[in-house]
């Protein structure tokens, strides 16, 4: 064990990584392939690291960490840490049991969630977790036991009144709902402080979106003062750190490209259960090129999802939704958020308003503010009337935009090309994976101005010359590609009447 002065460096990894010297090595007796641990001299924050040994890089009896791991342990350039050989946290036998077929008991969770939300789990051990969770699967127990850890593990919140929400599972382009339904439910008076994450594999995230328009980066504090007198916020929520294991385990999981659904369930619970949530709707959408491909997949994940939300306390209900195609015309951060106000304008989008009106509405009847089964009715007056609108630009106000920003105002992609159908026909399909990798292409979601204007719906008769989509980028290079995308696949199937003609051999 030794103490040495931190050096923060502009160190970039996949994972947490710390540089010294051969001599500092020598003199902590270990082999760069051991892992170390490295905690604040003054408090219990410490984390898990790869060392870097080097020579000719960094001074001898000085550490080398970046920025942000500088951050989580609240020191600066200069500041002592206590750096150690890391032991094996107890937790990790606790998976090889799982890996067994072993339910795990509640202590166990804990300490698991524990250790990982400290950041004693190098990646490789997050990754055993995250597979061992994909292949065994949680009890309904263990998913419950898993939501109340990691909520506990982080901010909790607790606004003195009924907080209300709304959750989409995702896996559809467009799906820019968030951005109606919270002006709705606050302008009919009832509070939804609604979090979200960025995107990971979507064009958009409604964090990405709300951007666009407003912050979104708040903290606690702030976020306890100005929800309830907005009524609604669009926040991020990673820097509020409601569950900070979700924030260190969603980067493993996108790197094995696996999502396992209880643990996914218990994430999402977790956050809400940090937000102080009451009542909840869930948004399940479905259909091919979702995450749940036809109707029974999706009933059975929203049975398993309610049970998990009432048996934490939270009272929830769920709405299978149509995911087989892109919801709405507009693809894209700048493009959602300009779709989403051009429906608070009163330029109506039927698919995106009907969608938003029911999910909305399902709360407005879980608040007492509408009768059952009238609740999408109620949610598309507060549209009609205006209310939608002055409440959308208030909260934009109170998270730092614009009051009177229209969506005429929002600017989108200096560089765009359009496809046009190459023959006269029906829209057959639109497709949702090459729609994500045409907007990827173009920059989407880290470019907020790229994405893709979708022209036509499903049914719809086109002639030759037709436009079919226009995509947007700011980079020439980035649009070049994916005119590429599209061109090679077209995300838009237009065919004629007579899909194919069969006639017996021989």
């Amino acid at each position: 064990m030794l103490v040495l002065p931190v050096k923060v460096l502009d160190i970039r990894s996949t994972e947490p990584v710390a540089m010294i010297s051969h001599k500092t090595a020598s003199n902590l007796k270990f082999r760069h392939t051991m892992i170390i641990n490295i905690k604040n001299e003054f408090t219990d924050k410490s984390f898990t690291a790869t060392p870097v040994v080097a020579e000719g890089m960094i001074e001898d009896g000085v550490i080398g960490i970046s920025q942000y791991d500088s951050e989580w342990l609240n020191i600066k350039d200069g500041e002592n840490v206590v750096v150690s050989i890391r032991r094996s946290p107890v937790s990790i036998d606790y998976i090889k049991t799982k890996m067994k077929g072993n339910n795990w008991s509640q202590n166990e969770i804990y300490a698991i969630t524990n250790d990982i939300s400290r950041r004693t789990y190098t990646s490789l051990e997050i990754a055993s977790f995250a597979l061992t969770s994909q292949f065994q699967g949680y009890s309904s127990q263990e998913t419950a036991d898993f939501a109340k850890a990691m909520a506990e593990c982080g901010n909790q919140f607790d606004f003195q009144e009924k907080a209300f929400d709304k959750h989409s599972i995702g896996g559809i382009p467009g799906n820019k709902v968030s951005l109606l339904i919270v002006p709705i439910v606050a302008a009919a008076g009832l509070l939804i402080p609604k979090t979200s994450s960025r995107a990971i594999t979507s064009p958009s995230g409604t964090a990405d979106s709300m951007e666009v328009l407003a912050d979104v980066t708040f903290s606690p504090e702030e976020m306890t003062e100005i929800a309830p007198k907005a009524r609604g916020m669009i926040v991020w929520n990673a820097p509020l750190k409601l569950s900070p294991m979700d924030d260190i385990v969603i980067g493993v999981k996108k790197f094995l490209d696996i999502d396992p659904q209880e643990q996914m369930m218990a994430s999402i619970v977790s956050t809400k259960i940090a937000m102080g949530i009451d009542n909840m709707v869930i948004d399940v959408p479905t259909g091919a090129g979702s995450k749940m491909e036809n109707q029974k997949i999706a009933l059975d994940f929203a049975h398993k999802f309610i049970g998990l939300s009432r048996r934490v306390g939270i009272d929830t209900e769920g709405m299978l939704t149509l995911g087989s195609h892109p919801l709405g015309r507009n693809i894209g951060p700048a493009l959602e958020a300009k779709e989403a106000l051009e429906i608070l304008e009163g330029k109506i989008n039927e698919s995106v308003l009907n969608k938003s009106a029911e999910l909305a509405g399902t709360l407005l009847e879980m608040g007492g503010l509408a009768s059952p089964s009238n609740g999408g009715k109620v949610a598309k007056e507060v549209v009609k009337s205006g209310k939608a609108l002055s409440k959308m630009q208030e909260i934009i106000e109170a998270q730092g935009g614009e009051k009177s920003i229209k969506s005429s105002d929002i600017q989108i992609g200096a560089y765009s090309h359009t496809i046009k159908s190459a023959r006269n026909g029906y829209v057959y399909e639109i497709k949702n994976l090459v729609t994500k990798k045409v907007c990827a292409a173009a920059g989407t979601p880290s470019t907020k101005r790229a994405g893709l204007v979708i022209h036509v719906r499903m049914g719809d008769f086109v002639k030759k010359g037709d436009s079919l989509i226009t995509i947007y980028s700011d980079s020439e290079t980035k649009l070049s590609s994916a005119i590429q995308i599209a061109t090679n696949n077209t995300p838009v199937v237009v065919e004629g009447m007579v899909l194919r003609r069969v006639k017996l051999e021989g």
